[in-house]
């Protein structure tokens, strides 16, 4: 099936080739990043062959070889590990007798378009009709002999120094013996004590006529390792995407590593690709044997007229050990002169938005079974569509019910706020304890755009930009009292709707946390007196920022319930969606775009996405603490403190993962006065390209659940799926027996975050204390200095809310 190019992935390309725009490419760029610890080499070609071997200088064995016979096409073997220990390609094995190492040779060359099923038929066969037979075109992977092949020239350029250079020519030839293409692959190869690393430069001119590449699954560069059964080894892309799930993906490079003969450890050959190739970042073929290269053509046929010169660059490092993708991704950055920035991967977004809306729809049972998980853990769909539809935000109560708010007037990104006018605040609980929800109360209906929620108090705490709303149910009757309903702040902007007011969470100390995203400028304060709750059809108000109040445009704030005090804990962040806390009370988020978790210290300046900080004389932003990346928009922080799982995901921290569609996990360790995060696994993949996972709970009995919002556009653009959503949940299956919801709280985690909202709780219903939730008789207090509880909150049921006295 042919992919069109799309206007994103231009833009993606222009920006590619703008942030590139002094990039240097080949033996240029190898010279200007020539490393303290370069090894000098020297090329030397065999008269007789036309081989090229290189050696590093003093040594008497070849590292790489390039084998030019005059009949049969070029290639490079053997390529050596840099220790000497073993080698990364294989010639002509078995399995596939025509692969040579690491070599070029495009798969259908000057044939039709063919319809899949027609081509999966007819390619392999010998006896292929005439007709078939052109519609096919010619094969130059699966024939690498004379009849294909004719060496022009093979000449060392740069025979010794800190890099070597050399090049082949090669006529392409067609069935009646004549030269159709000139192929030249020109070599720069240097190498460093600990890897080599080689740039090629392949140009294909069309001399005989116009050429057509046509589609194929594979072709162009293609490497064989050493592979044979049972041996350790594994293919992993910029994506993250491993093995068979790398195969056909597109990618700004892939790695393969094997424990290759001799070795006790990986041997890695990486290939990158180049934002100046047509189709970048191209797909990838990745076969069951590990053998790897770009394949443009499974993108569609595509053609060089004659006399033009097509030009696709590739450079491949090889080394030893473990694959480090932070280090691969810097290299890249230096190979193609991308900036480190937060948008030097951004095709991989595109991506993830093309191979969403291109995927099949699947029910929430196909969902399921589609899903991969953890061993020793199950998944089932907890609450799906009809019973919920848009949910943006979800909470647990004291009683074990989940809390959902259906945002339905979400339109697009920079669009919606009131038009749908039936959003809604839901409670669901699973009375059967089968582990499913069966019972549905509308607790409110009609609030424009709630994005988030908390419950306590005997209500409900919103977020419905502008406002951060209390929802209260004094009668205890599952219906808010809206004719008691208040305005507690107001001020929150909705430029971006991504990044508006998101993941309230009661904190340990007792205020309410929330997270606001850097595209999307709030200034918060108190309402006024004419400030009313928005209603259907509503326009969001223009005058937002009309009159005083504390600015926050990305960042951390908190908001103390019986005070109603407002703060900022910390500035910074791109488009922050998840927080939580470890056992000891120290705060983490989770972002998008820039690296994915932080540890939040109250008052800290932290790494934007863009836009500049309030204060202009900050020195430099408090970065992430991750030694590692996963694929952009991650969302829904939760460290796991209960029981019901193994002892060993104890304190690790569980998100959800847009662009992966995938529940991740990372190990917090103590480092210094903060912490570094290691990935801990990959513990869900939904293997569903709509699945749009951002926010996550820990259940009354420990289980992991996931809301996933499920549109084929997972990035919000256009709502394109308005009756979807689901929340799916996971569970232990082995080891202990699963649970199902219950009203008892039985795990660390479940009682150690509701006792962070049981004083107020408590005290609202059937108590002689105040109301939990009493209306504001004053302006507050605003400040942005963070003060903190100076003794612990109480849980006696004579106390009516946290304590609220500062420092």
């Amino acid at each position: 099936m042919k992919v069109p190019a799309t206007l994103a992935f231009v833009f993606v390309v222009l920006a590619a080739l703008s942030i590139g725009c002094t990039q240097s490419t080949g033996a240029e760029g190898a010279e200007a990043q020539e490393s303290e610890n370069t090894v000098p080499l020297r090329a030397v070609q065999d008269a007789e062959t036309g081989s090229i071997a290189i050696y590093r200088e003093g040594e008497d064995e070849p590292i790489v070889t390039q084998n030019a016979g005059a009949e049969h096409r070029p290639f490079l073997h053997p390529i050596a590990a840099p220790d000497g220990k073993g080698l990364a390609t294989q010639y002509s094995p078995g399995h596939h007798p025509h692969q040579t190492g690491l070599y070029w040779g495009f798969t259908r060359v000057n044939g039709e378009p063919m319809d899949e099923d027609t081509l999966r038929q007819w390619f392999y066969r010998r006896d292929k009709p005439e007709d078939i037979a052109k519609a096919v075109g010619r094969d130059y992977f699966h024939n690498p002999g004379g009849d294909y092949w004719r060496r022009d020239s093979a000449t060392v350029v740069t025979e010794s120094g800190s890099e070597v250079q050399w090049q082949t020519v090669y006529g392409m030839l067609d069935a009646d013996g004549n030269a159709f293409m000139t192929e030249t692959q020109n070599w720069t190869m240097r190498a460093e004590e600990d890897r080599f690393i080689l740039d090629l430069e392949w140009a294909g001119e069309a001399v005989g006529g116009d050429v057509s590449i046509n589609e194929m699954s594979y072709g162009g560069m293609f490497l064989r390792m050493p592979w044979h059964k049972d041996i350790a080894g594994e293919a992993v892309n910029a994506a993250r995407q491993r093995n068979r799930q790398a195969e056909g993906q597109r990618a700004m490079w892939v790695d393969v590593g094997m424990q290759v003969e001799g070795r006790d450890d990986f041997l890695h050959v990486a290939i990158f690709d180049h934002p100046m190739n047509a189709g970048y970042p191209q797909t990838w073929r990745v076969d069951g044997q590990l053998g790897v290269g770009p394949t443009r053509a499974r993108m569609g046929d595509w053609h060089i007229p004659e006399g033009v010169t097509e030009v696709i660059r590739h450079r491949l490092i090889v080394y030893t050990g473990e694959l480090n993708d932070l280090e691969l991704t810097e290299d890249w950055h230096e190979y193609t002169g991308a900036g480190e920035d937060a948008y030097s991967t951004a095709s991989l977004w595109g991506i993830a938005q093309q191979e969403a809306k291109q995927e099949k729809f699947l029910t929430p049972e196909e969902a399921v079974a589609a899903m991969t998980v953890r061993d020793g853990f199950q998944v089932n769909a907890w609450a799906s569509e009809p019973m919920i539809t848009q949910p943006m935000a979800f909470a647990w109560d004291d009683r074990g019910r989940m809390w959902i708010a259906e945002n339905r007037d979400y339109e697009t990104r920079g669009r919606g706020f009131s038009g749908s006018g039936d959003s809604r605040i839901l409670i669901l609980e699973d009375t059967d304890r089968d582990g499913t929800a069966d019972s549905k109360k509308v607790f409110a209906e009609g609030i424009p755009f709630p994005a988030a929620l908390a419950v306590g108090f005997d209500g409900v705490f919103l977020g419905a930009p502008p406002h951060l709303l209390y929802l209260p149910d004094r009668d205890g009757d599952d219906v808010a009292d809206m004719d008691d309903a208040e305005i507690l702040l107001t001020g929150w902007g909705i430029r971006d709707r991504h990044e508006t007011i998101n993941s309230f969470h009661w904190g340990p100390d007792g205020w309410l946390y929330g997270l606001e995203g850097f595209a999307t400028p709030s200034r918060i304060r108190k309402p006024g007196p004419e400030e009313t709750i928005y209603a259907h059809n509503d326009p969001f108000p223009d005058d937002l920022f009309e009159a005083d109040g504390v600015d926050i445009n990305g960042g951390v704030w908190r908001y103390h319930p019986t005070k109603d005090r407002f703060e900022v804990v910390a500035h910074g962040f791109s488009n922050p969606w998840g927080i939580d806390y470890d056992a000891k009370g120290q705060i983490f988020i989770t972002a998008c775009v820039i690296p994915h978790l932080f540890h939040v210290v109250p008052g800290g300046i932290y790494h934007r996405q863009g836009g500049s900080h309030f204060n202009p004389y900050v020195y430099g932003d408090i970065r992430t603490i991750v030694d590692h990346r996963h694929r952009s928009a991650h969302g829904g922080a939760r460290v796991y403190l209960s029981d019901a799982f193994p002892k060993e995901h104890y304190g690790r921290l569980f998100m959800a993962n847009i662009h992966e569609h995938a529940v991740l996990s990372d190990e917090l360790k103590p480092r210094g006065s903060g912490f570094v995060a290691s990935h801990g696994e990959d513990f869900l993949l939904a293997n569903n390209k709509q699945w749009v996972g951002f926010s996550m709970e820990i259940g009354p009995s420990g289980d992991v659940y996931v809301l996933d919002w499920h549109d084929a556009d997972i990035c919000g653009n256009d709502v394109q799926h308005k009756e979807t959503g689901r929340i799916f949940r996971i569970t232990r299956t082995t080891g202990r027996a699963a649970t199902t919801t219950s009203r008892r709280c039985r795990t660390r985690s479940w009682s150690n975050c509701n006792s962070r909202r049981a004083p107020g709780t408590r005290a609202g219903r059937g108590s002689s204390c105040r109301a939990a939730r009493p209306r504001a008789k004053s302006t507050p207090r605003f400040t942005t200095r963070f003060t903190r509880c100076s003794r612990p909150t109480r849980t006696a049921t004579s106390v009516c809310g946290p304590c609220g006295r500062s420092t």
